[in-house]
């Protein structure tokens, strides 16, 4: 659920910016830096063949003669010698590479924006790129390549890639009827909790009969379960690069992509998000297994304890992995696509697909970049999930986690308080918080 490092990639302006700072320290008159520029971005294209991402001396022999062929010449010595003092390349053992990534996968992707429509190898290494986002190179390639080029098709390809990943999956909703699954295993805690109290010991040598079963079935079956795991890694990377992604070209574009591409990006991005969501909870049968594995713990720890307790502890473990897996990918979608000036947006796509789950994203999104506390739209959620209990503890621990993280007025507190029934202990927990915060 952590962020992916793509922040760096979100600031093009920036890096070009002090790319022509770092030549002119070298005394690179001003009328050649375009021609470095381009010795640059034709190096990114060259180094992106490159395995080890630098080029050797016979590489750089080729290079500069395939350059000399398309452009005009250039003191090969000169032009390098200039571009190692700027610390924009180095010399290292394999050759001639750039100091930084970053810079790699800035001029990387310059080169492949100017070769866009020059024939079609360009395209397919970019579709290459975009099918592949789930790794750190391709997706910083593919965001500075947002920067560069403007053209629609790129756009095109990073959201149709978007839209083909898990696509026999539907979206989580978060309505009531789709979470049945929770309280229809809570139902069975009670008889789950009988069942192993009273045949405790029996139930043990049965499931280690099981275990040795299932390993052995396991070992036999380890190759194909190993490549569907890592079929399905690479899926979820994919999701998690690609809504970052889409996040920093929604704030980078907000003031010049159409409404109706942004809104595109944002609903395909939750999309996607939300039908991983679903994906992620159909291994809740996991969940499931853990927690009878812990009512079996807590019998033989404490074999005089109540059934009432135990089936407390029980719910209470199962619906807490449960709302944290949730809630996690709820900050996750919110964290990567918001933006403090992209309201207009979040709303049109929240009221087209009017969705508890959609409701909570933009919910996440108004808290942690607007810093919003619209009290009336609280009480209207609120109010709304009334017979959704799952959704209600969920805007509930958004609240009160905004809460601790912010310094709120009295009345609003008290008021927020009132409508989600706060206990005055979380109260007082929140007020120690905010205060300690702001020390």
């Amino acid at each position: 659920m952590t962020t992916q490092r793509l922040e760096l990639t979100a600031y093009g302006h920036y890096y070009q910016y002090l790319i022509y700072q770092a030549l002119e320290r070298v005394h690179v008159k001003r009328t050649e830096i375009d021609t470095y520029f381009n010795v640059l971005s034709e190096l990114g294209g060259a180094i992106l063949e490159s395995p080890s991402e630098s080029l050797d001396d016979s590489d750089l022999d080729t290079f500069f003669k395939k350059y000399s062929t398309n452009f005009l010449p250039v003191d090969r010595d000169k032009v390098i010698g200039d571009l190692v003092s700027s610390f924009i390349l180095q010399r290292s053992e394999t050759g001639l590479k750039f100091r930084y990534r970053y810079l790699f996968y800035f001029f990387t992707a310059k080169k492949l924006a100017d070769s866009l429509h020059r024939g079609e190898e360009a395209k397919k290494r970019i579709q290459h790129l975009v099918n592949t986002i789930h790794l750190e190179k391709a997706a910083n390639i593919v965001l500075f390549l947002t920067h560069h080029s403007k053209d629609p098709w790129i756009l095109d390809e990073i959201l149709l890639s978007v839209m083909d990943i898990f696509t026999d999956d539907k979206e989580v909703t978060l309505e009531a009827t789709s979470l049945s699954f929770l309280q229809d295993f809570v139902k069975e805690i009670p008889d789950l909790v009988l069942e192993s109290r009273d045949a405790r010991q029996e139930r043990l040598e049965n499931d280690r009969q099981k275990d040795l079963i299932e390993q052995h079935e396991e070992q036999n079956s380890f190759v194909d379960d190993n490549e569907d795991l890592q079929d399905l890694m690479v899926k979820v990377n994919k999701v998690f690069r690609a809504i970052e992604v889409c996040g920093q070209i929604l704030r980078n574009r907000l003031g010049s992509l159409e409404r109706n591409s942004l809104e595109l990006i944002y609903e395909e991005s939750l999309s996607v998000s939300l039908r991983f969501l679903n994906v992620f909870l159909r291994f809740s049968e996991y969940v499931r297994e853990e927690s009878i594995r812990k009512i079996k713990k807590i019998l033989e720890q404490s074999p005089n304890l109540s059934n009432a307790k135990v089936i407390r502890e029980v719910e209470s473990f199962y619906l807490g992995i449960n709302y944290m897996i949730i809630l996690a990918m709820l900050y996750k979608i919110a964290f990567s696509l918001g933006s403090a000036k992209g309201r207009d947006i979040y709303i049109k796509v929240t009221e087209s697909n009017y969705k508890p789950s959609f409701c909570l994203i933009q919910e996440i999104i108004e808290l942690q970049f607007e810093k919003k506390l619209d009290t009336h739209k609280i009480d209207k959620l609120h109010s709304e999930f009334s017979k959704n209990p799952v959704c209600d503890r969920l805007l509930k621990q958004i609240i009160l986690r905004h809460c601790y993280m912010h310094d709120i007025g009295y009345r609003d507190r008290q008021k927020l308080a009132t409508k989600l029934n706060i206990s005055m202990h979380d109260q007082r927990s929140i007020l120690l918080a905010s205060k300690i915060t702001q020390d």
